[in-house]
């Protein structure tokens, strides 16, 4: 490279957020673009959370980025990608974990604008897209800038208490898999309810950065509508227990604060996923939930998700997810759970609001007033545990070492 040339990158080592092609990753939103100040030299090991400037190389998987306002816009090469190092699990898609050293290249992991090295991929999906890593974004001061320092406040809160802060009642989203229909859901109750009359809101409490599922909700209705990136983080997949939890309260406390009469909740993937399990199988969380409904494509998966449920005592509600686009598939299901399964249609004609009022007809008893469902006990899914091997945290044994201990 001439002389020219390194002074001519070396220029470029500034921000210049208004460039054309340079786009701001939805991953990034915690952080206030004012704060984006320099780039700097990429010298250690990235963290989750950090920000990080890049040239897009080749277009692979994606060839869109979502940025930091919602909008979803082209990417080619010689883009400029300013995004946010993060784990991913995602069966269906890509498993991706922060690298730990420096690098010269990394993966786009997400249209979110998440970014770091694919470990394993899909059958069906493309190899990623790849970035050079052009330096670190910093504030004014030369600190490298770490989605995690911003966000909302923290809600310190024990592993075992949980509490509300208002009278709303609590609807947990959980599924089988990834992709069996839990934000579809999740969207269609919050339009019934709404049109009910009720005020919801909304959350989607894990996952990897994307702002789609949260404009989903609003649009059906659903305000205010939080997720993890606006508590700053890019993805929550390897989320130390703790943490996890405070995420959790922290978005819970920001949707009571609007006192609506509804919240409802989707947790990401399905139940046998970490972070999943990691919250199912506590009663801090537990204890906030009034009425749970389970997602499932198939009645196999449906009677396994419902026994699932009866085993803990949770406050299984319905049934419903990608399996409702069958009225036959509906039937299957309900005969081998005995459980109300839910399609649109069904959801919009009252049948939920039917299901929530009778809920509390039947168990008046059950539901003290401050805590409608304390009592939950945390039980460990052993099946889960034997098949996880040689993981630390279930973390998975091919992860890098930084990914242990150090969050999502």
């Amino acid at each position: 490279m001439s002389v020219q040339a390194l002074v001519e990158e070396k220029d470029s080592m500034n921000l210049a957020l208004d460039r054309p092609g340079t786009k701001v990753g939805f991953a990034t939103r915690a952080v206030p673009v004012k704060e984006m100040v320099s780039l700097e030299d990429a010298v250690r090991a990235p963290e989750v959370g950090d920000l990080v400037m890049a040239e897009v190389l080749r277009i692979r998987r994606h060839s869109k980025l979502e940025t930091q306002d919602g909008r979803t816009m082209n990417i080619f090469p010689g883009d400029r990608v300013l995004g946010a190092f993060g784990h991913r699990y995602a069966p269906d898609q890509y498993e991706g974990y922060v690298p730990n050293e420096p690098v010269e290249e990394c993966d786009l992991l997400s249209v979110g604008g998440v970014v770091g090295e694919v470990a394993s991929r899909h059958d069906s999906m493309a190899a990623p897209t790849r970035l050079r890593v052009l330096g670190t974004v910093c504030d004014g001061d030369g600190r490298p800038l770490n989605t995690r320092s911003f966000g909302l406040p923290s809600v310190l809160r024990s592993a075992t208490e949980g509490g509300r802060d208002s009278a709303a009642e609590v609807i947990l989203v959980i599924g089988s898999s990834m992709n069996a229909g839990k934000t579809t859901s999740v969207g269609t109750m919050a339009r019934a309810l709404s049109r009910a009359g009720f005020e919801v809101a909304a959350a989607k409490v894990t996952g990897t950065a994307a702002g789609k599922d949260g404009r989903f909700f609003e649009s059906c209705g659903a305000r205010p509508v939080v997720d993890f990136t606006a508590a700053g983080y890019p993805s929550t997949y390897l989320l130390g227990r703790e943490e996890l939890l405070n995420l959790y309260h922290s978005i819970l406390s920001r949707l009571h604060a609007s006192n609506p009469d509804y919240i409802i909740v989707e947790i990401a993937d399905g139940v046998f996923q970490r972070e999943t399990r990691m919250m199912i199988e506590s009663e801090a969380v537990l204890s906030t939930v009034d009425h749970l409904v389970f997602a499932a494509p198939d009645s196999l998966s449906m009677e396994s998700g419902v026994r699932f449920a009866r085993e803990r005592n949770l406050p299984l509600r319905a049934t419903t997810g990608a399996i409702t686009q069958s009225d036959l598939a509906i039937r299957e299901a309900e005969e081998a759970t005995g459980v109300p399964c839910l399609n649109t249609q069904s959801m919009l004609n009252g049948e939920l609001v039917r299901l929530l009022d009778a809920s509390r007809e039947k168990n008046p008893e059950d539901v003290p007033e401050e805590s409608p469902a304390a009592g939950f006990v945390e039980k460990a899914h052993d099946a889960v545990a034997d098949a996880v091997t040689g993981t630390v945290e279930g973390v998975p044994a091919n992860a890098p070492a930084s990914a242990v201990g150090r969050g999502a």
